[in-house]
């Protein structure tokens, strides 16, 4: 048996994000591979001419019962992603997976095509096309240098560019006399941004830079100045237990394109940064980009964040504070204004799940791995598992260094059944329906109408008590009839919830 990587549909689309919401498979090994077949892919020019040596790979998958739906490549499954090369005609032979869990067919691929010369591209394609013909764009490129705001120094080290919608971090080429060229990109207004980000030191950042490369194949930006950033000094409200334990601030900046701009994913620029909370409840964020809203999300033992009000939504993001929902863990902000800030989150108790799971006699389980994936939500932005952060600063650095960046990737909703057969999930947002999953090799959930999961009621001041019965491996299948009078037959809005609960899942 299988678990979906998904990714988030509010995410699909933002390069930076998608590395953040795929969720992580308990620990296990698969022994039997999934078959594999292969799609043909042709990339052309502009004037349908093949391009050579572009690099293809898959970034995702949908099934043809749930079109709508997104997964992410299994490597235990599928094993690594293949990134191939074109040959002379432009072709590769692309392979991709027949069944994405079970036996729910793959019906579309999503393909990823990078080049050195032309814009890089990501969208769907049918299995079916053969060959699947996808013509790269020609686009523009930024040159930047940039001056110290405060001593006027040139800045020739340690200089980074962010754009909006973008996360090709290492395709940007840092000479040594200062100057910042960047990747190709689509020819868009663009939001652009240079970082100063230095391990050990304030970032410094410029100000928010709209460009429009009409006619353009470079735009050329002098001496730019980079100021440090503002401080965010804050403390997690009285009411929260001390000390704190285990516990961090994940942070967000969305800026949306400018007014008459069409609203996209491309045409916002975000920032993210995590830092941890101490023992007295205080963090601290040394230099972030000044003028912005900040949004905060806490996590840490036994407390969940709380939900803002309409009215304190309002001045920040009036048209997400008519339809505040309580569906997800959402943030509370601040505006970064002047050289600090300081700010007070509030918390609330967490509640626990306690879970009992069986054999099919009856008989206790021990070792389940038992998880749930309660979500946050970012005002203008996407979803992930709460507490879920990461620094893009440390991913800027790593961009030019060997390693992986450090993600923070919520473990704390999951848990393994003792002798007994019982395991509790502490740290659980109440007032909320959510998901929970169980498995150990050699075992499986029963099918739950199109899923194997089953749905929990969070309440507040009770343990939730569940009971899981598994049966073995292979007693059913999972098969694209299941979906027959299910999910196509739901109202559109209902479909759409569907889609985004099962991809917020592990």
């Amino acid at each position: 048996m299988s678990i979906r990587y998904a990714i988030p549909m509010l995410l699909v689309m933002q390069h930076v994000l998608s590395v953040l919401i795929v969720g992580q498979e308990p620990d296990k090994t698969i022994e039997k591979k999934a078959e594999l077949l292969t799609m043909q892919v042709l990339v052309v020019d502009p004037d349908g001419h093949p391009i050579e040596n572009a690099t293809v790979f898959p970034s995702g998958l949908r099934t043809k019962v749930e079109p709508g739906s997104h997964w992410g490549w299994s490597e235990p499954l599928h094993g690594p992603i293949p990134k191939l090369q074109t040959n002379a005609e432009g072709l590769v032979a692309l392979p991709y997976p027949k069944y994405v869990m079970e036996e729910i067919e793959v019906g579309t691929v999503t393909i990823s095509v990078e080049h050195p010369d032309f814009v890089s591209f990501r969208e769907d394609r049918s299995v079916d096309d053969q060959p699947a013909k996808i013509e790269l764009k020609i686009g523009f490129r930024i040159a930047a240098t940039a001056v110290d705001a405060e001593t006027g120094a040139p800045i020739k080290q340690d200089l980074y560019g962010l754009v909006s919608g973008e996360a090709r971090l290492s395709e940007w080429k840092l000479s040594e006399n200062g100057n910042l060229v960047s990747p190709v990109f689509e020819p868009n207004k663009t939001w652009f941004r240079l970082i100063k980000a230095k391990p050990g030191e304030p970032n410094l950042y410029s100000e928010l830079i709209e460009i429009d490369p009409t006619d353009r194949s470079r735009v050329l930006l002098r001496d730019v100045k980079l100021s440090k950033g503002t401080r965010v000094a804050g403390r997690l409200d009285d009411s929260v237990t001390r000390p704190i334990r285990n516990g961090h601030v994940a942070a967000t900046i969305v800026r949306r394109g400018s007014d008459g701009q069409e609203f996209n994913w491309n045409s916002k620029w975000m920032w993210y940064d995590k830092t941890s909370i101490a023992e007295d409840g205080t963090f601290v964020f040394e230099s972030l980009p000044t003028g912005e809203i900040l949004q905060l999300l806490p996590v840490c033992d036994d407390w969940v964040p709380l939900n803002p009000t309409k009215e304190e939504a309002l001045p920040f993001f009036p048209d997400a504070a008519e339809r505040l929902s309580n569906t997800f863990s959402l943030p509370q902000m601040v505006r970064l204004t002047g050289s600090q800030v300081e700010t007070i989150l509030k918390m609330k108790p967490a509640t626990s799940v306690k879970v009992t799971v069986t054999d099919q006699d009856g008989k206790p389980l021990s070792g389940v791995e038992v998880a749930s994936w309660p979500n946050q939500l970012w005002f203008d932005g996407g979803s992930n598992i709460l507490g879920s952060a990461y620094s893009i600063s440390d991913w800027l650095i790593q961009s030019r260094q060997d390693g992986q960046p450090n993600f923070t990737r919520e473990n704390r909703y999951s848990a393994k059944t003792d002798e007994h057969g019982i395991a509790v999930i502490h740290s659980m947002p109440p007032g909320r329906t959510e998901g929970l999953f169980a498995f150990i090799k050699g075992y499986e959930m029963p099918l739950n109408g199109t899923d194997r999961e089953i749905r929990i009621d969070l309440k507040e001041g009770v343990v939730t008590e569940v009971t899981i019965k598994m049966q073995p491996e292979g007693t059913d299948v999972l098969k694209d009839e299941a979906f027959e009078g299910v999910a196509n037959n739901q109202p559109e809005f209902m479909q759409l919830l569907e889609h985004l609960r099962k991809a917020l899942k592990w």
